[in-house]
């Protein structure tokens, strides 16, 4: 939505790839911008058949403007990737050759750094702990299993949506990529950073580039974190470990208080938690459905889950105060 300024990067990388062009179809979905988005790509792509725009009245969110791309791509390989971004040559070429080396890998991660020097990390390995609690790790010198994509730019294969249907609209933005990959994870596929699929990212472009630009984003972030837990876990490990994510949420939202200083934001988290309460039905119909997915135990996925850190935590919230990015530099944990 309204990222006018970067879509001649963007679209003029894709062009420029080196993967077949006859082979590509490129959907273009426009949240509701009124900055001239649509005109500036119609103006790039004239009477290119490859291009189809979706035009929305309005900012639907994240989540169901990628589902209507997905649902319209005729590709076995759909990759999504948002405005503030731009791809190496090479990018589409290496998702499609992790991706069709392995029946299990479902879902890929791209190697995302900064925009602006190329070099920093911007998303790598990206893991959640037992609570829901999200780690990203600077990239190692290879591939590798990781437990989610981050949606800003990843990749998934038409038959993990045939499987397990779209991402969750109910999120509209924020967990919705950790939620879906954990469901493929479910219903038994994989998910793999891949090193060489390079793209360069202006993080926040679009939005805020933090937790605490985004105030409205912390409520949808706090209510969406509980929901992924309810929704995924087996019964047993949901009563176990639903309780003690709940307190330490409430311990933030004090932190934000009594610390921070940051009403606004305390207040925003904590309307996420009674969205939680007021749409706990819903949400559990939701659960139905995705536990009748189940090909895997919690005790497997577990395996690939980070170990529970509360410094990882309280420095991700130190960082993000200050405008800055927690990307852990080392290798992926258990190694």
């Amino acid at each position: 939505m309204n990222g006018k300024k970067w879509l001649k990067k963007l679209f003029g990388s894709i062009l420029a790839s080196n993967y077949p062009k006859d082979k590509l179809e490129i959907i273009f979905v426009d949240n509701g911008s009124i900055d001239e988005s649509v005109e500036f790509v119609k103006s790039m792509f004239t009477n290119d058949a490859r291009l189809k725009i979706i035009q929305n009245t309005e900012n639907l969110g994240w989540s169901p403007a990628n589902n209507q791309g997905m649902k319209v791509a005729k590709g076995e390989i759909i990759a999504c990737i948002s405005n503030d971004m731009e791809v190496d040559p090479q990018w589409i070429e290496e998702i499609v050759k992790v991706m069709t080396s392995d029946k299990s890998i479902g879902i890929v991660q791209c190697n995302s750094l900064s925009m602006w020097d190329r070099k920093t990390p911007d998303s790598g390995m990206n893991y959640l702990d037992k609570f829901g609690y999200a780690y990203s790790y600077a990239p190692q010198l290879r591939s590798s299993e990781v437990f989610y994509a981050e949606g800003m730019a990843f990749a998934i294969k038409r038959d993990v949506i045939k499987k397990i249907g779209v991402l969750d609209e109910y999120f509209f933005m924020e967990y919705d990529d950790m939620d879906y990959s954990w469901r493929a994870r479910l219903a038994g596929y994989r998910v793999f950073f891949v090193l060489g699929a390079k793209v360069y990212h202006a993080r926040g472009g679009t939005v805020g580039s933090t937790y605490f630009q985004r105030i409205n984003n912390a409520k949808w972030y706090t209510r969406n974190h509980i929901v992924t837990l309810i929704k995924n876990y087996e019964l047993g490990n949901l009563v176990k470990l639903l309780p003690v994510t709940l307190s330490m949420e409430n311990l933030k939202i004090l932190y934000l208080l009594a610390v921070k200083k940051n009403q606004k934001l305390a207040i925003a988290a904590s309307k996420g938690l009674l969205c939680v309460l007021t749409d706990l039905p819903v949400i559990l119909q939701k659960r139905m459905g995705v536990q009748k997915l189940r090909e895997v135990s919690d005790r497997v996925i577990m395996k690939t889950m980070h170990p529970f850190n509360p410094w990882s935590l309280r420095l991700f919230l130190v960082l993000q105060a200050k405008g800055k990015r927690l990307a852990i530099a080392a290798n992926k944990p258990n190694e």
